[in-house]
């Protein structure tokens, strides 16, 4: 009963959750940061590749005297069409967003102004922008703004009826990128490495890899947990230790959140984690009451399973934080899963194949359009999806106290059967 109850005993757990409190807290106290007042002239950078709206240019501006990060349009124009990630500017802002025409001009000393990370972020985006233009095959709008997304995180041409899609039918999560799109980027470079007897070698060439893809994907906060979780996993199974991954998700949150304890209330960080956690602590469970000798003999129906079991768990960790934040559950999101994750592997690996050669992207995009057409047709059977939802604060803790005190009773029936 001991080694069964052991993930929910984990000494790191606590550790991180008082942490993580102690940090928010410091962060309620602790002053606003510094703001470029509306109206003043201020140097700043380009961050962002400036993506064409039909009346505005949008890009994102890096203010250097502050180093706050402001979403700008700016009026359109031929002088604003030449706007380029990583130019100096000299910028007013007017009402916070809107640059007019007489309201910039190039020049200053920005780029010096700024640190060696944020230029190397601004590079990446150059890159990630040349890359998506080797996807561009044919007039499938829809299918182009999917692999965007999925493959380099780039969600500017994603349409509201797009997302309302993917919301409907429980599959926005393959939208954001996060340890679903890495760890099959992971198990590639894994065999591609051969790296069945771990090695400095294959598994530093192979964290590189997976940090050069979430710098050039532009560091959201899911790929940042995922990138620490796998680069944790890595050094462990070098050293040959015991690579519990409960300790290793704790020691990830720990990190991300000395590094910026604004992230403790992001919605993207919140999701992430707790579909983690609720993965980790569930799917053992379930997979425990299938016997090792049935899965080898039904090798197929054994994955088609374990996605089912990845599924739920996921569900289980975050359906009261979607309810919350987002007022809707999605019934369907297991048919959903089983359909999108398999689709979400092909396309990613034709992609990535795409930009060494790029006449591949055409497979990419014809499966990106058999996705869309899949969730369409999910999206119009009954109970797609149940709107209105609106539980309080004290409804979702009530809803995590009641799922942990599930996982408590399975634990110990676990326990009580014998099973190990």
């Amino acid at each position: 009963m001991r080694n069964a109850l052991r993930p929910i005993n984990t000494p790191l757990l606590p550790v991180a959750i008082l942490l993580s409190v102690a940090i928010a807290v410091i962060r309620l106290l602790a002053p606003d940061e510094r703001r470029v007042p509306d109206g003043q002239w201020t140097e700043a950078v380009v961050a962002s590749v400036p993506a064409d709206k039909p009346k505005t240019l949008q890009a994102d501006l890096l203010l250097t005297e502050t180093g706050e990060r402001r979403r700008c349009y700016f009026w359109k124009d031929e002088r604003s069409l030449q706007l380029r990630a990583g130019d100096n500017l000299k910028v007013r802002i007017s009402d916070g967003m809107f640059v007019r025409y007489d309201g910039w001009q190039r020049g200053g000393d920005g780029w010096n102004n700024i640190s060696h990370l944020q230029r190397l972020r601004i590079k990446a985006l150059v890159v990630r922008n040349r890359l998506l233009q080797r996807l561009q095959v044919d007039d499938d709008d829809e299918a182009q703004a999917l692999i965007a997304a999925m493959v380099l995180g780039d969600k500017s041409a994603l349409t509201p009826e797009l997302r309302s899609r993917f919301n409907t039918t429980g599959a926005a999560h393959v939208l954001a990128l996060s340890g679903l799109h890495l760890s099959i980027i992971y198990l590639l470079l894994t065999r591609l490495t051969l790296a069945r007897r771990r090695t400095w070698l294959s598994q530093g060439l192979i964290i590189l890899a997976v940090w050069a893809y979430a710098l050039l994907t532009g560091l959201p906060t899911s790929l940042i947990r995922a990138a620490t979780m796998i680069t944790v996993y890595a050094l462990f199974s070098l050293r040959g230790g015991r690579r519990a991954p409960l300790n290793v998700l704790c020691f990830t949150a720990i990190v991300m959140l000395l590094v910026d304890s604004s992230a403790l209330f992001d919605i993207g960080f919140q999701l992430s984690f707790m579909s983690m956690l609720a993965i980790l602590l569930f799917v053992p469970l379930m997979e425990n009451r299938v016997s090792a000798r049935w899965r080898m003999e039904h090798r197929i129906v054994s994955w088609l399973l374990t996605l089912a079991m990845i599924s739920v768990a996921a569900q289980i960790g975050t359906a009261p934080l979607i309810a919350y934040y987002f007022g809707r559950l999605s019934p369907w999101f297991l048919v959903t899963n089983l359909v999108v994750v398999p689709l979400v592997t092909l396309i990613l690996y034709s992609a990535l194949t795409a930009f060494v050669f790029p006449p591949i992207a055409t497979i990419a995009v014809g499966i990106a359009h058999l996705m869309n057409e899949a969730l369409d047709a999910i999206s119009t059977w009954p109970l797609a999806s149940i709107e209105g939802l609106h539980p309080s604060v004290l409804q979702v803790a009530m809803c995590y106290v009641v799922v942990a005190a599930v996982y408590v009773l399975l634990t110990y029936s676990r326990a009580s059967a014998g099973y190990r």
